[in-house]
């Protein structure tokens, strides 16, 4: 499966950025280093959109393009994923998130979970997803979305009930893309889809999945809230290559060093441990220790998996 690649006004569906501050960006900024096609033209890969989201994000909690434009892509990761900033004085920040090709599609699915209307927000679904491609949809509009939701539920804006519809809808939409890719390709390694013991959050193990499978990995979902022996089982058994793990809350488990300790230990080296959390941080120090890859972003997550697929194949050549 060869590595995906985007023109540029997929790109800017994506991102939100015009095609004229791509190109900006790409000649005033050594971090940027775009491909060309046989024709010239700008071809971008999931390595390229997330340089870009990730200084979207910098610019956005306050580091000028000057700054982190000469930076690599781990430094740039560092630098968004470690500050510690104070957005108590925005009330629904994961707006902020949004572009003016989602906006119109989220406002759609507000309004439909209101009057409990599936179909008009699985269209509406559906419709940004053509927008801006089934795996980018996931954070770029539905992770927003679900945050939005809790948000407006917390603060009386909407009932339990029309909460409890809007993640429905959402949990059928990602179960439904992963159950789409239902052939086992055996060029391809081999990934086990979890969460660790403690940790019972479905959809963020679902967005993991759905990331996966369109990275090129055969995917094997477990689900939640696995213990350590049953991991280290399931993942010698099947022989997988790569487990990954949604870790989100709590954030504050210590049982939950030990078990990723016990997780590792039992693996070997020959597995690598890919680790997602967006505040996961917390346990930054323990992932060093067991040599698990984390991101703490989800567009950090494709090109990621793409790079630890790819050195997979290598290694299982030699």
């Amino acid at each position: 499966m060869s590595t995906k690649d985007y023109p540029i006004r997929v790109v800017t569906k994506i991102t939100g950025l015009t095609a004229d501050q791509i190109r900006k960006w790409e000649e005033r900024y050594s971090i940027l280093n775009i491909t060309r096609s046989s024709k010239g033209s700008r071809r971008f890969t999931d390595k390229d959109l997330e340089l870009l989201q990730l200084m979207l994000e910098a610019k956005r909690i306050g580091f000028s393009l000057q700054e982190i434009g000469e930076l690599s892509l781990l430094q740039l990761r560092n630098i968004v994923n470690n500050f510690q900033g104070n957005s108590s004085n925005v009330m629904y920040p994961e707006l902020e998130q949004l572009s003016s090709s989602t906006k119109v599609y989220f406002d759609i699915c507000i309004e439909s979970l209101k009057e409990y209307n599936i179909t008009k927000m699985e269209k509406a679904i559906y419709e940004v997803a053509m927008e801006i491609g089934a795996v980018y949809v996931i954070h770029k509009f539905m992770v927003p979305f679900i945050k939005h939701v809790g948000r407006l539920w917390k603060n009386n804006k909407i009932s339990k009930p029309q909460e409890r519809f809007a993640n429905a809808v959402i949990r059928n939409y990602l179960e439904n893309y992963r159950s789409s890719f239902k052939e086992f390709n055996h060029d391809n390694p081999v990934a086990l889809i979890a969460t660790p013991k403690g940790q019972k959050a479905e959809l963020g193990c679902l967005v993991n999945a759905c990331i996966s499978v369109s990275t090129g990995w055969n995917n094997i979902y477990l689900g939640t809230d696995l213990s350590a022996a049953d991991l280290v089982n399931a993942a010698k058994t099947s022989k997988c290559q790569c487990l990954v793990l949604s870790i989100l809350y709590p954030l504050d488990d210590d049982s939950l060093t030990l078990e990723l300790k016990k997780i590792r230990e039992g693996l070997g080296d020959n597995v690598e441990i890919v680790i997602n959390g967006k505040k996961s941080n917390s346990y930054s120090e323990t992932y060093k220790s067991i040599r698990a890859r984390a991101v703490y972003d989800l567009f950090s997550m494709p090109s990621l998996l793409e790079e630890v697929r790819s050195k997979s194949i290598a290694r299982a050549m030699k």
